[in-house]
């Protein structure tokens, strides 16, 4: 593909020439090219040098840089070594074509992605704006035994609880954890308390 982006270029630009290795002439735009026109600017450039086609109005020319620009990544090859958009949505710099370095405004890195939201496990860290590890914790326990005031009988509605254990606490305190314990309304099993023979057969409404 740059071979032939290469090939495209000296097609419409009859006037390219080689640039000397350590000056570039009388066109300043053609700075660091091994190859260049007064009109497109670089079509090739010097080794370690990255070729970062750069657009004005209708007009497009190309730069010879030793890094590419925000929004962009180098991309190395025998032929040519070219500066390439980051494709990651709302990324604002890149390391590759599959890997964010930062995000745009408002968005969390997280393992080369950009997110509104920390992915499931994971706490927003607004001083870096990156997802850092957050609470680890098990499994929810079953539901406990539906009851009120320590009771199991002797009125209709209660509350049942169910729990879960913190397996690992984040790296900094900042980072809350999630609940470990939550509660639900529940139907009394047995409307009526017995104790010993005697049978208590009325039970409160809540």
């Amino acid at each position: 593909m740059h071979m032939f982006y290469l090939h495209v270029l000296l097609m419409i630009c009859p006037v390219c020439r080689l640039c000397p290795t350590a000056s570039y002439g009388a066109y300043p735009i053609c700075k660091g090219c091994s190859m260049c026109s007064r009109d497109n600017g670089c079509v090739n450039c010097q080794p370690k040098l990255f070729l970062f086609l750069r657009r004005e109005r209708m007009r497009q020319y190309g730069e010879c840089l030793h890094d590419c620009p925000a929004g962009y990544y180098g991309m190395r090859s025998p032929e040519l070594n070219m500066c390439s958009r980051c494709r990651i949505e709302n990324c604002e710099s890149c390391f590759s074509k599959d890997f964010c370095t930062k995000c745009k405004s408002g968005f969390y890195l997280h393992k080369g992605r950009c997110f509104d939201r920390c992915p499931e496990g994971f706490a927003p860290l607004d001083e870096t704006m990156e997802c850092g590890e957050g609470c680890e914790v098990g499994q929810w326990s079953e539901w406990g035994a539906c009851t009120k005031r320590n009771k199991t009988c002797g009125y209709k509605w209660g509350l049942e609880t169910r729990t879960r254990h913190i397996v690992k606490k984040p790296p900094k305190d900042t980072i809350p954890c999630p609940t470990i314990a939550e509660s639900r309304r529940c139907k009394m099993p047995t409307r009526h308390c017995s104790r010993g023979k005697n049978v208590l057969w009325s039970y409160v409404n809540i």
